[in-house]
């Protein structure tokens, strides 16, 4: 009670202090979103150690690929979230290009010793099991 009454005489309302709090917690819930997201650029320096393992990655899509006339859901889409970018695969579709997606997927590394050519296309894949759109 003595916080409220400190509050009040200092001029400020419990409406003001209900949405600072608010904010505040909003706040924290969101910093809290990215603590359990692995960064893809941990994922490309160290594949083996994501390798056949779930991952959490979110960013923005910027660049997206579909079978054309909706012949199958399959698609890739590749995401950036400032550390490095990754190509996802999807048996849902695609999000579209611009869109801020979060998913859960299983790492996929390319094998860089058999096939040089597709990991310098691809690079290491995530395969998607989830997807959210922010």
């Amino acid at each position: 009670m003595k916080v409220f009454s400190a509050i009040a005489r200092a001029g400020i309302g419990k409406r003001h202090l209900g949405a600072g709090l608010a904010l505040a917690l909003a706040g924290a819930a969101l910093a809290g979103c990215n603590s359990d997201h692995t960064k893809i650029g941990d994922i490309a320096s160290n594949p083996d150690r994501f390798a056949g393992k779930d991952v959490r990655i979110g960013g923005e899509v910027t660049q997206v690929w579909e079978l054309p006339l909706g012949i199958t859901n399959l698609a890739a889409y590749r995401v950036n979230d400032g550390t490095g970018q990754i190509w996802v695969i999807s048996h849902n579709g695609a999000p579209v290009k611009g869109d801020k997606v979060g998913l859960k997927g299983t790492a996929e590394p390319i094998d860089r010793e058999n096939v040089p050519f597709l990991h310098n296309v691809l690079g290491d894949v995530v395969e998607e099991h989830e997807r959210k759109l922010f």
